[in-house]
Parts: structure tokens; sequence; C-alpha cells
């Protein structure tokens, strides 16, 4: 292996301190939140810095104080994959759309991009990069096929294509695909399929994994590319496989909990261990003396094994070497993302307890509004933990505070007076909360008790939304009932069966005489009067988003279908004014808002497959002309939800990547 001191990797850093500034798109003012972190933790050789591949880029940290320090990668985003080479010298990623870089440590920039075969890139995901331990090498596996890539990093020329499937199937549950090369960087161990699956392909060559389904490990020679074993005894799903340091000895955890040993001359196996290391993700790994660990993380800790001992060991694991492929020195600090609570925890040697760090890689926000101020925005967010955020956005670089609720999908809300409010669902209850005092709610509403004795499961409370000025709480069930509760009185005003089947989204206009509610297998969405709970009229186109205008006089969809529009339609005089053809690259409008002065109307496209997106369009149209005024890219991926400043001079949008941009109109509309 060559001196990984030798080269000294530094990560350039940033500029400015500001991270909420650091490559943001044309037009973003700020970014709040720092996207999901979507690949495993990689350490420099020098354990100076870690990265982590998220939805928005690859961002580094500095290993000592897990403050960031770098943003890179940000052209198309949603990091799949992330490693150092052991001589320091390179760092690859992986992207969205399956392309491989290669970055020069010293100077910060791409040297190469390999692409793999269009089909493979275009469909399956890169799920591990690792290097071999000579630095000559970089393998790349994916989550849908079982391909093996292998490219000279420095050159970019691909060596091997190892286990090509001729039939090209696609494996439908996502498996990551662990590699482990030998430490002589000569061989080369990956799972492979049970070929005898292939009778089980749909048409299109996709195959859904049987429960029972389990993996071989295949082992190659990189030289002659040449499969020298293929190792059938294995339980089930194989989580991770790894060589010895004397290279004699091939170790693999699969998904039950089990651990096996072959030898490597004649690919017998030596051991077995089993029932006792529990089900949880499991990485094996030897020290640099050859003894075999584990290690298991969980929602709430992190916990390494000594193998043939049975018996916890140093959380820091002074002697490890790697961990699934990525290389770590000795003594160097072991980290750890978890998302509730949002933080980093570090184990260093010596520590009886791990030291906790925040950090700003949230859930996904799926609804947004502005206090009356413009200063405090508050998010509803899907997360392990059902939180809604509030930002000040004074002070962007702060990180928000969260208020953790019961149930999910808590929806924020802002009362004429300027309190904020969540509201949620848990089973067949729906709940108000006020943010600013969640010691009881403020409205609670059970669904009527009507299960039979043949229903399979008791009926759910699918969305709702409340609405301030009457105090009306209304709530659709799982399946296709609307409830309309009044807070005060505490009775039932309306119940209407507004679908066949689970409503996933229900919304009063701002003057709150009319709601909205839709089914997404309708497809059908519904307008209703609330003062006498009749359905004004029926949209049969299937709509993904909507929007009522300030004044409560327009409702605009987003029709999903041939040609793909948005659609306003004129509530008072009950028909449609304008239709506005969508752009290829917004087939899929997946969000709306109106400005509050009510003469602009804003629209976030879906992600779509195949169409060369690199990241999601916003586009800003005139209400009157149906033209499209700015577009802004910055999301790699679909856009959530939309909303406007009180004064209608910023833009807000919240993506899949668990990021929030900030855009300045200004440029774009006049006072």
């Amino acid at each position: 292996m060559q001196n990984s001191e030798k080269w000294s990797p530094a990560i350039r850093q940033s500029a400015s301190n500001d991270i909420t500034t650091w490559e943001l798109p044309d037009g973003a003012v700020f970014r709040l939140g720092q996207g999901k972190i979507m690949s495993d933790m990689a350490y420099s050789p020098n354990g100076k810095f870690i990265t982590f591949g998220t939805a928005v880029g690859l961002w580094g940290y500095d290993l000592s104080t897990m403050t960031p320090i770098a943003l890179w990668d940000t052209d198309r985003g949603c990091i799949s994959a992330v490693s150092f080479s052991p001589n320091g010298k390179w760092l690859a990623t992986a992207d969205g759309d399956g392309l491989v870089k290669v970055w020069d440590m010293q100077r910060g920039v791409c040297i190469k991009q390999m692409e793999r075969d269009e089909e493979e890139r275009s469909y399956h995901y890169v799920s591990y990069l690792v290097f071999s331990p000579d630095s000559q090498r970089l393998t790349v596996s994916s989550t849908r096929d079982y391909i093996l890539y292998v490219y000279n990093p420095e050159t970019g020329e691909r060596i091997a294509k190892l286990n090509d499937d001729p039939n090209k199937f696609r494996w439908r549950d996502r498996t990551r695909r662990p590699i482990a090369f030998s430490a002589d960087s000569r061989l080369l161990a990956c799972p492979i399929p049970d070929n005898s699956l292939a009778i089980q392909a749909k048409p299109g060559g996709t195959i859904h994994l049987p429960e029972n389904f389990t993996e071989f490990i295949a082992v190659w020679n990189i030289e002659t590319q040449e499969q020298l074993a293929c190792l059938t005894n294995t339980d089930g799903v194989v989580r991770s496989v790894c060589f010895s340091p004397c290279g004699r000895l091939l170790a693999a955890g699969g998904r039950g909990g089990s651990i096996r040993v072959w030898s490597v001359d004649n690919w017998q196996q030596t051991k077995e261990y089993r029932d006792f290391f529990g089900t949880g993700r499991m990485q094996v790994f030897y020290s640099p003396s050859g003894v075999l660990h584990a290690s298991q993380k969980s929602d709430e800790t992190f916990v390494v094994w000594d193998v043939a001992s049975g018996e916890k060991c140093d959380f820091s694991l002074d002697e490890h070497s790697s961990l699934q492929g990525v290389h770590v020195p000795k003594g160097t600090p072991f980290v750890l993302p978890f998302t509730n609570p949002r933080e980093f925890r570090k184990w260093t040697v010596g520590d009886s307890e791990p030291r906790s760090l925040p950090h700003s890689h949230t859930g996904v926000p799926f609804s947004l509004v502005f206090a009356p101020d413009g200063k405090t925005l508050a998010g509803g967010y899907w997360s392990k933990g059902e939180e809604v955020m509030l930002w000040d956005i004074t002070q962007p670089s702060s990180p928000p505070s969260s208020v953790n609720l019961p149930g999910r999908d808590y929806v924020p809300s802002v009362s004429p007076q300027g309190k904020i409010y969540g509201t949620g669902r848990d089973g067949p209850v729906t709940k108000v909360w006020d943010i600013g005092n969640t010691d009881t709610p403020t409205a609670t509403f059970t669904l009527p008790s009507e299960k039979s004795p043949l229903a399979e499961q008791e009926r759910q409370v699918s969305t709702a939304s409340f609405a301030h000025k009457t105090n009306l709480l209304a709530c659709g069930d799982s399946e296709g009932t609307m409830y309309v509760w009044d807070v005060q009185q505490q009775h039932i005003r309306h119940t209407l069966k507004a679908h066949s089947e689970w409503i996933n989204f229900i919304a009063f206009s701002p003057n709150e005489k009319n709601i909205v509610s839709a089914t997404m297998d309708g497809p059908v969405s519904k307008l209703w009067d609330l003062e006498s709970g009749e359905a004004i009229e029926t949209f049969p186109e299937r709509n993904y988003a909507f929007a009522f205008s300030p004044c409560s006089t327009l409702i605009a969809l987003a029709q999903i279908g041939r040609p793909s529009e948005i659609v306003l339609w004129n509530i008072n005089c009950g028909e449609t004014i304008i239709r506005i053809p969508q752009p290829m690259d917004s087939t899929y409008p997946f969000a709306l808002a109106f400005s509050p002065c009510g003469r602009f109307l804003v629209s976030g496209a879906s992600w779509i497959r195949g169409f060369g997106i690199k990241k999601c369009p916003v586009r800003l149209w005139d209400v009157a002309s149906g033209e499209n005024i700015a577009t802004f890219r910055g999301h790699p991926t679909d856009v959530q939800c939309l909303t406007f400043s009180p004064d209608g001079t910023i833009l807000v949008s919240g993506g899949y990547d668990g990021t929030i941009l900030l855009w300045d109109l200004r440029p774009y509309i006049d006072s």
C-alpha cells in the first residue's frame, strides 16, 4: 500500500463561514438545512476530515470539531456513495444520475468522470465505491443490479465489468452491494444473486425478491478477471464482506445476524457465529492484528463486538483499519449521524460516552408558512421524529427550533393573531397544537367508531386542515369520508362521503367558505361549499397540487395527463379561465402557491427520470396572462412545497432533498 501520509489530503475549504450561502443556485438568497444524508461516511486517510454524501452535494467536516468546512459536487447532487483513496490523493463520489467522479484532493477539482453503461446508469444508484488498498483500482456496485465496474481512478479507464447480466434484470428491492478487496489488492469479493430467481422476472426484466431470498458471494481475481469462487452457504442478504489482513480468510455478515468465515486457500467455511448479534444492520471487519469485529448501528447507539469472544469492544476501535471499504487510521474518533435528535455522536479513545454535536441535516419539509412579521418560517417535516421546525430567517445560519409532537404529518398554519399552529394525525385522531404552548392540544377530533366485526383494521385519519377564523377542523379518513368538526360547539357540522378511498389532501380557502379534497388514485378532486356541505365542482383529472388565490375567487390545479397543465378555475362563475401548458421538464407540477397580491402563481416540479434534469424547476407565472416570468433551479429532486413572504418579495421552496431555498423575486416583479 502506498504511504497515505505522502499526500496529506486537505479538503479545499469554502471562503465564507456562512454555510447557508455555499454553492447557492442563481437567484437564491440562502439555503436552510444541509440536505438529507444519503451515503455512508468517509474518513480521510490522515484522520482529519470526514465526509457525507447528501441530497444537495458532498459535505466535508473537520473531524476534531465536526464543523462543516466545504460543500462539493452540487451540480447534480444526490450523492449516494463516497470514498477516499488510501493514498490520500483522490476522493470518489457517485451522484443521482449514477455518474462516478474522481476528485483531486489537493486542488479540489474533478479530474475524471466515469460513466457506466446507459441502462445501469439511468436506473441503478451506486451503493458503494471502494478503492483497492494500493489505490490503483476503484470498484463500483449498484442497488438494482449485481454488476461490478472496476476503473483506474487516475485515468478513468474501465478495467473490468464483472458479473455482467446479459438479461439486464432489475432487482426491485434496493439492496446495497458490499465490496471487499484483499490486502494485496488482487482479490475482490461481492454478493451475487441466485440465478434461479430469473424465472420470477416480470415483463421488462424486473425481479421482486422473495422473503427468503439468499445471496451468494463471488470472488474474482482482478488481474485475470477470473471468478475463483462462489460461496453459497450464506444466510439471506449479505450485509458486509471483508478479507483478513493476512489474506487467508474472508468473513461475511448476513441479514439475520449470522457471521461466516471461509478459508481463501480452499474456500471452505471455517467458522460460523449466529444468534448473538441480533438482526440490526451489521458490518464485519478485521483489525490490523487480525481480530474479527462486528459493528451494529441503531437509532439510539453504536455497538462493536469481538466476534470470537462475543464481548463488546471499545467504541473507538483503537486498532481498526477499515469499515466496509472506509479506511480509517488508528485512533481516529468514530462518528455517526442521528436524525432524531439531529446530532452527530462522536466516540473517542478514553470516552465513556459519546460527544453530541448538532447538525442541520433535516428530514423533508412538506409544508411551509410564514409568520405575519415575515421573520419566522414554520415547516412541517417528514422525519424519524415528526417535527414542526421554526426558522429565524433574520439569522439563517442559526439552527431551527423544533417541536416534536405525537402523531405525524403536522401541517403548520398561522392564525390572524400571528400564532403558529400544527395540525396532524395519529391513527383515528386529529389534533391541533399551539406551537407556543404544547401542554395540551387546542383541538382534538376522533373519528366516529364505525368498525364492523368483519373490518380488517380501524379507520385512520389520512389528512387534516384547521380553519382559524371559523374554528373548524376538517379531516379525511382512509375510506374516503371527510368530516368538518366545529371546535367551539364540539359537534360534527358535516359528514361528507367525498371519495371512495384514502383522501390525500384537504385545504380551506382563505375566506374559509370552501374546501377542496382530493384522492390520488381516483383520480377525482372536489370543491365543497362549507355552509351547505354540497359539492360545487368535481375535477375528474388527476391533480397533484392545489392552491387558492388570496381573495378566494380562484383555485389553481396541477393536472397530470396529456397534456400536463395548470388550470385556473373561477369559483364565482364556475368555469376555467386559463390553462397553462407545462414544459417537458415540468410535466409533474407537484406544488402550487399564489403570491399575497394574487398576481402571481408559483409551481414546483417533480423530478422525472430520463429527461436529463439536474435541478427541478420552480416557475413563476403571471396569473392574468399565463406567462412564465422566471424559472429557478436549485432542488435536485421533487419540489415538495412553496410559499411567499408576507410582502411577496421572497419565494420559498422546500425540496425532497431536505433543504429550503429562499429566492429573491424583486428583479421579476414590480413594487
